[in-house]
Order: structure tokens, then sequence, then C-alpha cells
């Protein structure tokens, strides 16, 4: 239970044994389109990947899915720099803590009732020290 639910007596909650872990491809690539579907919904951050950014996700999906596959299978298909993608982005718009904790959130929320596991346990700590990161070293840009 999150801290914003509320406990309702006789209401399940979801038996997080029975959910899948991000432990293959394809549970990761259906968290990645589950994400990014969640992502281009919200208002504030689906123009910043359409209008900012210029996305093409039938290329962008399977790069991020790899990226992913790398840092929880160790798959070493994925060989960019993230960070100079996210740079030449922030030179266009500047990416604020507020893009930064709208990303994680619905990262987060993607996973919840959704997977469970240590991978996917793995994926959120990854997700928030990648967040940390990323809006440190573009911060100190400006």
């Amino acid at each position: 239970m999150t801290a914003v639910e509320i406990f309702v007596p006789g209401q399940a909650q979801p038996d997080d044994a029975s959910l899948p872990d991000l432990d293959c491809k394809n549970n990761i690539d259906a968290m990645v389109y589950g994400f990014y579907q969640r992502m281009l919904e919200d208002p504030e951050m689906a123009p910043v990947f359409f209008d900012v950014a210029g996305i093409d996700l039938n290329a962008h999906l399977p790069l991020i899915c790899q990226y992913w596959h790398k840092m929880l299978l160790g798959d070493r298909t994925y060989q960019r720099h993230m960070m100079e993608k996210h740079r030449a982005l922030d030179d266009k718009i500047p990416l604020t803590g507020v893009h930064h904790e709208r990303w994680l959130g619905h990262f987060m929320a993607n996973l919840e009732g959704r997977f469970a596991g240590p991978n996917t346990d793995r994926a959120k700590r990854l997700a928030a020290r990648v967040m940390d990161n990323l809006y440190r070293q573009l911060s100190m840009r400006r």
C-alpha cells in the first residue's frame, strides 16, 4: 500500500508475489511501453517529448528498452550516452526539478501493482539515482 492509499476493510490488496518481475526482456519492454503511455498522456510531459525533443516513438522506444535491458539484465546492446541526449534537450528547454519529479512519479506509478520482485526494486533504485544524477548534472550547467 502506498502512502496515499487508504485501507478499506474487506478490500484485498494485490499480492505482490503474483506480479511479474522485471527479470526478462518481455517484462521490461511491457514496463517501458506502459511508462511511455503514462508520460505521453501527461499534458506537462508530452510536449517535451514531441514538441521539443521531436522523438519518433518507433525509434525511441526500442532504444529505451535496450537501456533497461542493460541496466537490469546486463545486456550490452545499448551503447549510447544518455547524458549527451539530455544535455541537448536541456539546451532547447531547461529540464527543471518539476520535469524530473514528474518523470520519476510516473515511473514509480507505472510499476505499482504491475511488477514486483528484486529487479523491480532495483529498477526503482536505479530510476531514482538516474533522475538525481541527471538533475544535478543539468543544474550545474546553468
